[in-house]
């Protein structure tokens, strides 16, 4: 969740005319870019937030004065920008809330209600709103969006300490719900090791064309024993490794002083290390979260050349007491 810095202040249009601007005189810096609507009596100083998280809470900030009553919770889209789980384009543009049982939903432009029962272990407070709990919040959105983004949300939510049983307690307690069974495949499959929402969004998009991960955070280490590289997924009975490489990868792994060619090279070697020791690497990209059949596609392919092997590869059983200082790893001639 951005801080209290990182959001700006939302100025009510009710607040600004009762001062010294008029309306004429805020439509105007309005159309010159000056200031930008956030929402129906809300503005901001500048334009809008390029990113997702930010912008969907000035929308909230400029929401939380509409909302009357003390009954509603904020959940979905909401609740996921508030508990700091992956923002997904999902719901985005509009605030989420949860009202009790016979109140009665509805959608409006930038607010969509809920209406539905909450436990007191359903609702955690996050800067004093009333938010739907982590696990909660997964089931929510894998009912309302689907399997992907479920399963991205949900692996979140296990990787920062949530509870598989409470998960499973949610979807017992509205098991005839709407989008139930969709939520239910999302827990099975979830799995909190997963590192960041590219590899859960790539993972959950490979099992709904057919050609599922069965191994996650693969280590490798050569035949000495030594650690060579922990890949993202593994298809070990064919002997294949997969990656996923966010955009900001090679600027998140590189150390001080190095160049971003340093980086390219060094990952180059692991790349090579990998093959060492007889996989082969499969690599996904930002590029096929927006074509999935056809990653899918290429992953058949490798695994057809490949062949099934007959036994799954595994680390192999180191081979020599000592380790030669000149075998391995391969480094490049400045290094020496």
């Amino acid at each position: 969740m951005k801080s209290e810095e990182e959001i700006r202040q939302i100025l009510r249009v009710t607040d600004l005319t009762d001062g010294d601007m008029t309306y004429k005189e805020l439509r105007a810096r309005i159309r010159a870019g000056d200031m930008t609507r956030v929402r129906h009596g809300a503005v901001v100083v500048g334009r809008l937030q390029t990113d997702r998280r930010a912008r969907h809470l000035e929308l909230l900030a400029g929401t939380l004065p509409v909302l009357h009553g003390e009954s509603w919770v904020l959940s979905h889209t909401t609740a996921v920008a508030l508990l700091g789980l992956p923002m997904m384009r999902d719901g985005s543009d509009s605030i989420w809330v949860n009202r009790p049982p016979g109140v009665g939903g509805h959608r409006r432009p930038q607010l969509i209600t809920r209406a539905s029962g909450l436990v007191p272990d359903e609702i955690v407070l996050v800067d004093g709103l009333r938010v739907t709990s982590p696990e909660r919040t997964a089931i929510d959105m894998a009912r309302e969006f689907g399997f992907v983004t479920g399963v991205t949300i949900t692996d979140a939510v296990l990787a920062m300490g949530g509870r598989r049983d409470l998960l499973e307690l949610e979807l017992e307690r509205a098991r005839r719900r709407h989008g139930n069974a969709t939520a239910r495949k999302v827990v099975a499959f979830a799995d909190g090791v997963v590192e960041s929402p590219g590899e859960s969004m790539m993972r959950a998009m490979l099992k709904a064309e057919g050609c599922t991960p069965t191994s996650l955070q693969v280590k490798i280490h050569d035949r000495f024993g030594r650690f060579v590289a922990r890949c993202d997924f593994g298809w070990l009975e064919w002997g294949v490794v997969g990656e996923y490489d966010g955009p900001q990868k090679y600027l998140r792994d590189r150390k001080p002083g190095e160049s971003l060619s340093d980086v390219i090279v060094r990952e180059k070697a692991r790349e090579a290390d990998i093959r060492d020791q007889s996989l082969e690497v499969v690599r996904f990209c930002a590029d096929d979260l927006r074509n999935p059949k056809a990653a899918a596609a290429r992953v058949r392919r490798l695994l057809n050349q490949r062949g099934l092997l007959p036994t799954p590869w595994t680390n192999p059983a180191p081979q020599m007491p000592q380790v030669p200082q000149d075998d391995y790893p391969w480094l490049p001639p400045w290094k020496f």
